[in-house]
């Protein structure tokens, strides 16, 4: 199944708003997150620093002087707090650690080395940036480790706005990538609905040519259906000339052969009329617009009504009646001689063999036209037999098998079929279906 333009354009449409924006975001995000860690690191190796250059002893005690500190390490709301153990002992910590519950890792590290990671306590999740050190105490050195932490809620602030203004953003953006790609999909696409509404002009036959502007990569498509145009009206032209002539040109010998003597004889006037009715069954074939690569729109409803008229007129002594259910907005896309000559057959025919009914009806999707009679039908074993080309027209004494062979073929030329069936109504149903036509 190939897949329309505006499906297309619908699903890049989709991937981009929903796979490709959303990623998009995350990937900001993420980016942003990383870059607010680096920034909360940096930020705690300031403080770090700070606290090895106030480290001091006394007495084998270590000091730290509090009034020098930042104001973050003093206040208990603060989110950042400082701890120094030793040998997996606290001694000492920051004035705004003391309504925490943290307790520092006991995890040893080597003097020199250091690391920032995340550590999750009763719920709560903090940064901890971890210096080991040998301190000098004189006569002997000590191990520290300094933790620095800082509360996870002081990076969850600043991210949550920044996810608020980067969402408010990207629906802006997304709103109007939408818009941009409605307007690129109706820019785009109007020279190819120009074009088919063009090639349906033609197809009516409300004109001859594909007369509009197109961008480089229609016009040559345009140029070769102008040209394609062209020689088929052409070859038509010419066609219909040859035949024509051929018409002329036979018609005086057939009709010198039936005045002469020898048309008395009942042999040679049944091989005259055999090549008469041959010689019109050939011209009427070869004559079809069936095979043209435009077809127009014929509203089948008039051309119905008018073989209706007719026909009453020519067996108004059977007072047939003639039930037409044919909708008024059904077209037959091809040439309406074509359609008098399928429906005209089969409705004389319907007429001849019928006793008093003949019922025409017409179906869509696809274009069905169905001629059924109450007359005797059709044998099974003559259904085949009646379309056959080499066929004697007058077989079928009950009006069944005239002009069906000329019936059929223009129905193949149509890429169409004949079908014969049992009607309803006790006589043959002759059923003309064209899969190509849809509505």
């Amino acid at each position: 199944m190939t897949l329309s333009l505006k499906l297309r354009q619908a699903i890049v449409c989709l991937v981009l708003l929903v796979f490709i924006l959303p990623a998009s975001f995350l990937a900001i995000e993420r980016a942003f997150f990383a870059q607010l860690l680096t920034s909360t690191e940096q930020k705690l190796e300031v403080h770090l620093y700070s606290f090895l250059s106030e480290l001091s002893s006394k007495n084998d005690v270590v000091e730290i002087n509090n009034s020098i500190l930042p104001a973050d390490f003093l206040r208990t709301d603060s989110g950042t707090s400082a701890y120094i153990v030793s040998e997996d002992k606290l001694i000492w910590q920051s004035d705004s650690s003391l309504n925490q519950s943290f307790t520092p890792p006991v995890h040893e590290m080597l003097p020199g080395k250091h690391e920032f990671v995340a550590l999750e306590q009763d719920g709560k999740t903090y940064w901890v940036l971890s210096f080991a050190l040998l301190f000098d105490m004189g006569e002997r050195s000590m191990p520290l480790t300094i933790h620095i932490l800082q509360d996870d809620r002081l990076l969850e602030a600043p991210m949550q706005s920044f996810r608020q203004t980067l969402l408010r953003w990207f629906i802006g953006i997304g709103l109007v990538l939408a818009l941009i790609m409605l307007l690129a999909y109706y820019w785009t696409t109007r020279p190819l609905s120009a074009l088919d509404h063009e090639i349906r002009q033609v197809e009516s036959g409300q004109q001859q040519q594909l007369t509009q502007q197109y961008p480089s990569e229609l016009q040559t498509i345009k140029e070769d259906l102008n040209l394609l145009l062209d020689n088929q009206n052409r070859q038509k032209q010419r066609y219909r000339h040859h035949l024509s002539d051929l018409a002329h040109a036979l018609k005086t010998p057939v009709a010198v052969l039936k005045t002469s003597a020898m048309a008395e004889q009942p042999e040679l006037r049944d091989q005259i009329d055999r090549i008469t009715a041959m010689i019109e069954h050939q011209l009427k074939r070869a004559s079809s617009s069936g095979q043209d690569i435009w077809l127009k729109q014929i509203p089948v409803s008039p051309v119905v009504e008018q073989l209706k008229s007719a026909l009453q007129k020519i067996y108004r002594d059977k007072q047939i009646h003639y039930q037409l259910d044919c909708p008024a907005h059904v077209m037959f896309r091809g040439d309406e001689t074509d359609l008098m000559e399928m429906l005209g057959n089969l409705l004389d025919n319907a007429s001849k063999a019928c006793r008093h009914q003949v019922h025409l009806s017409v179906q869509v999707k696809p274009l069905q036209l169905s001629v059924e009679d109450d007359g005797p039908g059709v044998p099974a074993d003559k259904k085949a037999q009646l379309l056959d080309r080499g066929t004697r027209l007058d077989t079928y004494t009950d009006g069944h098998g005239v002009g069906l062979s000329i019936v059929d073929e223009l129905t193949q030329s149509y890429q169409g079929r004949l079908e014969i069936t049992q009607s309803s109504l006790g006589g043959a149903c002759f059923t003309l279906v064209f899969p190509q036509h849809q509505y």
